[in-house]
């Protein structure tokens, strides 16, 4: 069977996100690609980790310079790429020890495929998803997450830019990836071409966690799917997020401590939550905080391509160790 990037290659008889729906909410999945004048076009996928970061697939630019991304890339906040907000970029990493997918006989599905993109300002109105750190190994076999993509919609390659979501099942957990059988999956939903970087994210409970990294399909996308594990790569994530933000506290680094909203995950105690008084903010009840997101407190759980040859050039990282 071959194996492809899914945001390399078109998907011949399949859909990006087979049997997705069109997804409003999960606002921290952004497209990445480029502007040309009035027209857009998304080519990969990825998640906004930090104000300032987005974690994204290696495989999505590995072999070109960082000076194309700053002059033509972009992030696209919203539902749709002709109807986002966009945000150019400032830097881009790889992980040192990325491994590329070799299909074939003797081939590898590779390895560490994730990359972080550095905005060139931050971005507020959006409330990041945080990376798993505790292992997967022994949790994560057997259950449902969401992924997240702005793949194309049909084997002709239209439809991209749109962002779609379903609910996939882990069938294996192995050293590098999370697996998912488009068999076990309702109406044989499953990731595609043009989601490759995207998020599959976990509900705890009370929040979405990013549990893997869209990595790779089946050459028809009716088979099977890999995401890379974050958990295997959080080391490093979190590296680049001390170097951009000079910190690994995620609630000093999305600004939230003393925000008005008591965030009882933080790696310090925030002052909201010692605090007093039965009212905080202003004097109408409202937070005193300027940023949208409340850190901790995240919105409810849902009740439930244009091909990457035409844009890869527009997306390259290098490498930095």
């Amino acid at each position: 069977m071959m194996w492809v990037w899914m945001g390399l290659f078109g998907a011949a008889g399949a859909s990006d996100l087979v049997n997705a729906s069109a997804e409003d909410g999960l606002e921290f999945t952004v497209a990445l690609g480029a502007e040309f004048g009035t027209q857009t076009f998304s080519a990969c996928t990825g998640s906004l980790i930090s104000p300032q970061v987005i974690l994204t697939a290696a495989h999505c630019g590995a072999d070109f310079p960082m000076e194309m991304v700053v002059a033509a890339g972009k992030a696209f906040f919203g539902p749709r790429v002709d109807q986002a907000e966009t945000v150019g970029f400032a830097d881009g990493i790889i992980h040192p020890d990325y491994v590329e997918l070799q299909s074939g006989i003797g081939g590898t599905l590779g390895r560490n495929d994730v990359a972080i993109l550095v905005l060139a300002e931050p971005v507020y109105s959006v409330e990041p998803v945080w990376i798993v750190e505790d292992s997967l190994e022994d949790v994560a076999e057997g259950e449902l997450v969401t992924s997240i993509g702005f793949g194309v919609s049909d084997s002709a390659g239209g439809g991209s830019g749109i962002k779609r979501s379903a609910e996939l099942v882990i069938d294996e957990v192995n050293s590098t990836f999370l697996v998912s059988n488009s068999a076990t999956n309702e109406d044989g939903a499953n990731v595609c071409s043009g989601d490759s970087g995207g998020p599959q994210v976990h509900w705890n409970g009370e929040r979405w966690v990013q549990w893997a990294v869209h990595s790779w399909a089946d050459q028809n996308c009716t088979a099977q799917s890999g995401s890379t594990r974050v958990d295997v790569v959080s080391e490093w994530v979190l590296d680049q997020l001390e170097d951009v933000h000079g910190t690994r506290d995620r609630c000093e680094m999305w600004e939230i401590y003393d925000d008005g909203v008591c965030d009882e995950d933080c790696d310090n105690v925030d002052p909201d939550c010692v605090d007093s008084s039965p009212t905080r903010g202003g004097a109408d009840g409202e937070s005193g905080s300027s940023k949208l997101f409340g850190g901790c407190s995240t919105v409810a759980p849902r009740s439930s391509g244009l091909l990457w040859c035409l844009g890869v050039l527009l997306l390259g990282l290098r490498r930095r160790r």
